[in-house]
């Protein structure tokens, strides 16, 4: 099964759960089953010590996510654009999304090319583990 089967067949299926983040929490969300509705979770209402403790774990989860997919100096920037943003006031500033190649862009853009390169950038692939339909 190729990825972009798989991205396709998670896209057709809906979500069991949705979060909203609000200024007092957040509210868990039911979209599908017997008992649809929504539960609310009041982060003021949660003890002293463990509002603490979420507030590195969130933080260390928001600037990870930034770099998620990068490596080296590419997943530093990505932090330093995310922690800049949040000492600014910013909650929604993002890096850049790493781009994702599909084996069918791959293949599309390989049927572009002159024959002999086709069959060079065929081997190529081929010899990086990239399954190329026939």
């Amino acid at each position: 099964m190729s990825e972009e089967t798989t991205t396709e067949e998670a896209a057709k299926r809906p979500r069991k759960l949705m979060k909203e983040l609000t200024d007092e929490g957040i509210v868990i969300i039911e979209a599908i089953g017997g008992n649809a509705g929504s539960v609310k979770y009041d982060f003021s209402k949660l003890p002293d010590d463990i509002k603490a403790k979420l507030g590195p774990f969130g933080l260390n989860h928001k600037l990870g996510d930034s770099a998620a997919g990068k490596t080296g100096a590419e997943a530093e920037e990505a932090i330093q654009k995310v922690w800049d943003g949040l000492m600014a006031g910013d909650w929604s500033v993002r890096a850049p999304a790493t781009p994702k190649v599909s084996v069918k862009a791959l293949v599309d853009k390989m049927n572009s090319l002159p024959e002999e390169a086709q069959a060079q950038a065929r081997a190529l692939l081929e010899s990086l583990g990239v399954s190329i339909p026939s």
